[in-house]
């Protein structure tokens, strides 16, 4: 018998405790209140939690356990100054006893409001002709937010950069932590970072080593489970030239990131949880290298703003045109990633290179067609015009065009007449020694005048 005292005492004490557990675990989910018997209170959620930004009603319910009709007061107070709240009546009149009434009370969290912004929202309802009142409390939670943004607007014209084939530039790309905890970002071209397998280096290696996208394939990218990513419209290219002298050398309520996307940097991208690799296609051409320097932005506090350098090489022989790429941030401890578009304009090269090949000798008053073979080193077609100009002697040159069109890697032949003037006085006399060893036709009545007159001083300079 004093063995089965002892088991049953034992027995007590278990179900006691178990009985202290499970009032201990539903204590958060009743109402506190404080109230005196006439008035009894209640609400329809003793826990609000709200996403910075969020809004919500509350309704309260009082209940008349007097034995007249009454009006009641209603006043809140114990929230922070990141919570908003305000009754949607002051007063509550005309209850009736055994009855109830409800009204609304307003709640709404700060755009800039932080988990530790939580607290406890008491309701206190009066009863002025007693001079009695009961209260509640409310437990008010600020939702931890986890949402990266990157803005391509600081490179180039908002995110216009123009480039010439071969080119490299290092962009700034700014990345901000607009979630209200402290987050790592990161970073990525082309696909959504690889945040499980940044977890795994994390958890295997104690760092994370995500790569990136190069040469227009990705070596480092993570599914985005659906992002959206806004693109920029961009229009043709001209790539006509001029030639001067013959030659041109180039003329969000989150929730927890529960629902839709974001607005950042002034690019409308949308968010979805990273649970699968992407099987969308990279958007970098074939020999492109465009990848982030640092692809991880570690421990960013709310709100902080970095700038992650942006390497971008284009190849030599790429086509004039618009590409448009996407960046990617993704946040590691919401498993969210946000994108937008950076679009390079490659600019066309506009140069020639000129072969001449010379008519035949002139004689004062003769001409000549002589043939300027031109080779396009441009890596787009243009329209190119022309000039021609004496530099020396007395001549003259008029072109067979002067507008020309002329394809990439074509060669092309621009013909000009020229006509030699009569007056050789403009020659200068170390180039009259050179004429006299040209044969001189005497019957040609073209020559007969310049033969009287300058013969005798070239033989006179010969002996």
């Amino acid at each position: 018998m004093k063995c089965q005292h002892i088991v049953a005492n034992i027995m007590s004490h278990r179900v006691n405790a178990l009985i202290l557990v499970l009032v201990m675990a539903l204590a958060p989910l009743v109402p506190l209140a404080s109230a005196h018997p006439s008035i009894g209170l209640t609400t329809d959620s003793s826990h609000v939690i709200l996403s910075p930004g969020e809004a919500t009603n509350l309704t309260l319910t009082i209940h008349n356990n007097g034995s007249s009709i009454e009006t009641y007061s209603v006043a809140v107070s114990g929230f922070g100054s990141a919570w908003e709240i305000i009754p949607a009546d002051a007063n509550v009149s005309n209850v009736i006893p055994t009855y109830s009434a409800t009204t609304t009370i307003a709640i709404r969290l700060a755009t800039s409001a932080v988990p530790s912004d939580s607290g406890i929202l008491t309701i206190k309802v009066h009863e002025p002709d007693a001079n009695v009142s009961s209260e509640i409390e409310v437990t008010l939670s600020v939702q931890p937010m986890y949402l990266p943004a990157i803005n391509a607007n600081l490179a180039g014209d908002n995110g216009l950069v123009q480039m010439a084939p071969g080119d490299e530039l290092n962009l700034s790309i700014g990345i901000t932590n607009s979630g209200n905890v402290n987050d790592t970002i990161l970073l990525s071209a082309d696909q959504s970072p690889d945040i499980t397998g940044f977890w795994a280096n994390w958890t295997t290696g104690g760092g994370s080593n995500n790569s990136n996208s190069t040469g227009g394939n990705s070596t480092g990218g993570n599914s985005t489970g659906g992002n959206s990513t806004g693109g920029n419209s961009t229009g043709g290219n001209s790539t006509g030239g001029n030639s001067t002298g013959g030659n041109s050398t180039g003329g969000n309520s989150t929730g927890g990131n529960s629902t839709g996307g974001n607005s950042t940097g002034g690019n409308s991208s949308s968010g979805d949880g990273l649970d699968s690799r992407s099987a969308r296609s990279g958007t970098i051409p074939q020999g492109w290298l465009v990848r982030f320097v640092d692809d991880s932005m570690d421990t960013m506090n709310p709100a902080e703003m970095r700038y992650a350098t942006l390497q971008v090489i284009i190849p030599s022989n790429q086509e004039p045109g618009y590409i448009g790429f996407d960046l990617f941030a993704a946040s590691v401890f919401g498993n969210y990633s946000v994108s937008t578009t950076l679009v390079v304009n490659v600019t066309a090269i506009h140069d020639l290179s000129f072969s001449h090949t010379p008519g035949q000798t002139l004689l004062p008053g003769d001409n000549t067609t002589s043939t300027v073979e031109i080779t396009s080193l441009s890596s787009a077609d243009g329209d190119w015009t022309w000039q021609a100009m004496v530099e020396i002697g007395d001549c003259t040159v008029e072109l067979s065009e002067y507008q020309s069109f002329i394809l990439k890697d074509s060669v092309y032949d621009l013909e000009m007449a020229i006509t030699a003037g009569t007056n050789l006085n403009s020659i200068p006399s170390s180039q009259k020694q050179t004429l006299s060893t040209n044969y001189i036709d005497f019957t040609s009545t073209a020559t007969a005048g310049w033969a009287q007159q300058y013969l005798p001083d070239l033989m006179e300079k010969e002996a």
